[in-house]
């Protein structure tokens, strides 16, 4: 986790920085980005908005590869000194980067007095068409130090910025690194019908700097309008001084940046610009880029938080995870029409009328088909629809996918409050039925408590798939239980197939799944026993005498065991949206030094229990004492769609 002392150190001076992932573990790569925004520090995504990059290298060669494999080609040359000192202008690459909610501003006119003492920090070269690449350990040492040192001796490699060379392919970038995506960069490609051989489609692995540029607009124009030289050449929105006030969250610098310490509700005033930034992210998850799904993920959550509709570049920049190229985004579409229902973004165009993604985003909605089996039906086998799947492609599908193909337009349909409230039933009466719960002891601490738990409830009217979650307070019912409810509600014609069917926490003796533990997932799927299962409503009208199919609609169920002890981590593991999961446990792991997941909490150093459920009486309670004691606070499930 990071050191605490961490936020001491400002960064605010330093020109926009990007951490090359090379020898970094995800979360490695998190805990630095973290830090760079923590102090300060112009933390961009966006590879060619970098001029310092932070990489564990050390070998020039390496460092110049990693910037081809960016799209950034350079000549090795060191960067003229700086025209100014770091108080008069700065570098000239600094207009681009983003401002830290903390970071103090000067402003006005400087009154007369003595000449100012030296600049404290060290004074940047001017990179406006060079790049430095910079050992990590120099931030390690600024950190360690609380101030920004000289960074001469820690530079790996220094480069002028040149046009990619003729007949030069950019290297293939290391996986989960990708940062911009030319889906087509030329026509498309006519694919045959596969056959014994089919020729691969191309993959879209383009990453080259003339990839279309999602704004016409520089940059610095986003930061004119922090300046009262500039306000009154603004093209739209209230000064600085009249902007709305930031929401609460926003300023409380140690968790601004943590979606599960805000409150998002389901709807908010920007939802039409967010829904374009969500078909760029997952763009980026058909492309693999793991980093641009993160960084995509952690702008939405933000902006879905925020109370107010957006009026102006500057809102958005003040916002923790709202960069430059959010705001240039937000720009463009506010620019593109006059009402919000005919507002678009071109890239986000060129993604919709994309052929290859077109089908990779097909792909992608089958069940048990992730972004990568997608890429691979397509590219590797050639495969366009399922018509294709089924014929050249049926057999070397796990069963899971098989039945994803098989009723696709079925699970595509939407599934009502209603219904999810009928199936929750029919669980919660097996349930009952298989421990000889009687209908006396219903309501009372002697019966089988059901959650419904998901989408439903943060509130939608409508849910893909249904996840229901039981537990009773007497651990002995349920251990195992999973086994006897999939297996009573196959014999009464519910469930048509069972997908998965796991004991996990039964086997090991419902304890909570210790730190160094295997198969965890984003929601703890595999730390708690839990079935997948295709369900039916098996009552459907039939004619007197006549055998008829069952016409009702197949929906995707999930059923899910939790002991009481810690049903209150289960609850909240599956109740969140996906960022505000994901950051709880970033939240849990950097603040606390705990690792959670739906199957309880643990010291990170010590691996024991950390109890934070106490007595709660009812589920509910034991939710709230675990957001209370993670130090999140509690906030309603309805408060927690960060999407």
């Amino acid at each position: 986790m990071p050191p605490p002392h961490a936020a001491a150190l400002d960064l605010s001076s330093a020109p926009p920085i990007f951490i090359l992932s090379t020898h970094l573990s995800t979360e490695e790569l998190h805990e630095y980005e973290d830090l760079v925004y923590a102090a300060g520090g112009a933390l961009t995504y966006n590879p060619t908005e970098g001029r310092v990059f932070l990489a564990r290298i050390s070998q020039k060669k390496r460092a110049a590869f990693d910037l081809r494999s960016k799209g950034i080609w350079t000549e090795p040359g060191e960067p003229p000194a700086a025209l100014a000192t770091e108080g008069e202008s700065g570098p000239a690459a600094r207009g681009r980067k983003r401002k830290h909610p903390n970071s103090s501003q000067s402003s006005g006119t400087s009154s007369p007095g003595p000449p100012p003492s030296p600049p404290s920090t060290p004074i940047w070269p001017d990179l406006s068409s060079h790049v430095l690449v910079i050992k990590l350990e120099w931030l390690d040492a600024c950190i360690k130090q609380r101030t920004q040192l000289a960074h001469q001796s820690q530079v790996v490699y220094a480069g002028k910025i040149i046009t990619k060379p003729k007949g030069e392919s950019t290297p293939p970038p290391i996986p989960s690194t990708v940062t911009y995506i030319k889906a087509t960069p030329g026509p498309s490609s006519t694919h045959a019908v596969p056959s014994a051989a089919p020729p691969a489609p191309r993959p879209f692995s383009s990453h080259s700097r003339t990839a279309p540029s999602l704004t016409k607009r520089p940059p610095p124009r986003l930061h004119r309008t922090t300046t009262s030289e500039a306000e009154g050449n603004s093209s739209r929105g209230p000064s600085p001084s009249k902007l709305p006030a930031l929401p609460s969250w926003a300023t409380q610098s140690n968790t601004a940046s943590y979606a599960c310490c805000r409150s998002t509700l389901l709807t908010g005033p920007n939802d039409s610009f967010i829904s374009q930034l969500q078909k760029i992210k997952l763009a980026r998850i058909l492309t693999l880029d793991a980093i641009g799904v993160r960084a995509y993920s952690t702008s939405i959550a933000a902006l879905a938080a925020y109370p107010h509709e957006l009026s102006s570049e500057t809102e958005i920049l003040r916002l923790p995870g709202c960069n430059s190229r959010i705001a240039e985004l937000w720009l463009e579409w506010f620019d593109s029409a006059d009402t919000n229902a005919e507002r678009s973004i071109a890239h986000v165009r060129q993604l919709d009328a994309d052929p290859d993604l077109t089908i990779l985003r097909g792909f992608y909605e089958i069940w048990g088909v992730g972004a990568d089996t997608a890429r691979k039906l397509y590219y590797t086998h050639g495969l366009k629809d399922l018509d294709d799947i089924v014929e050249y492609h049926w057999n070397s599908l796990n069963r899971v996918q098989q039945i994803g193909v098989k009723f696709y337009a079925e699970f595509a349909k939407r599934i009502p409050r209603a219904e999810v409230e009928a199936i929750a039933g029919v669980i919660l009466r097996h349930a009952r039925a298989c421990k000889g719960i009687k209908e006396s002891d219903w309501g009372t601490e002697r019966d089988m408590v059901c959650v419904i738990v998901g989408g439903y409830r943060r509130g939608k009217q409508e849910s893909g798939d249904v996840d229901v979650i039981l537990s009773h307070r007497d651990e002995g019912v349920t251990h195992e239980l999973v086994v006897d409810v999939v297996r009573s509600l196959e014999i009464e014609g519910w469930v048509t197939h069972t997908l998965t069917l796991q004991t996990t926490t039964s086997d090991r003796d419902q304890q909570t799944l210790p730190f160094r533990g295997e198969g965890h997932g984003g929601h703890g799927f595999d730390s708690l026993d839990k079935a997948l299962c295709v369900w039916q409503d098996p009552n459907f009208d039939s004619e007197s005498g006549t055998i008829q199919k069952n016409s009702n609609i197949h929906r995707r169920v999930d059923i899910i065991l939790s002991p009481w002890r810690t049903v209150g981590c289960a609850v909240l593991g599956w109740s969140g949206g996906t960022t505000f999961q994901r950051d709880l446990r970033r939240f849990a792991a950097k603040v606390k030094g705990w690792k959670f997941d739906s199957s309880g909490v643990r010291d990170r150093a010590s691996g024991a229990v950390v109890e934070l459920e106490g007595n709660g009486k009812t589920w509910e309670e034991r939710e709230r004492n675990v957001m209370e004691g993670l130090g999140v606070g509690w906030r309603p499930p309805e408060e927690r769609c960060t999407g």
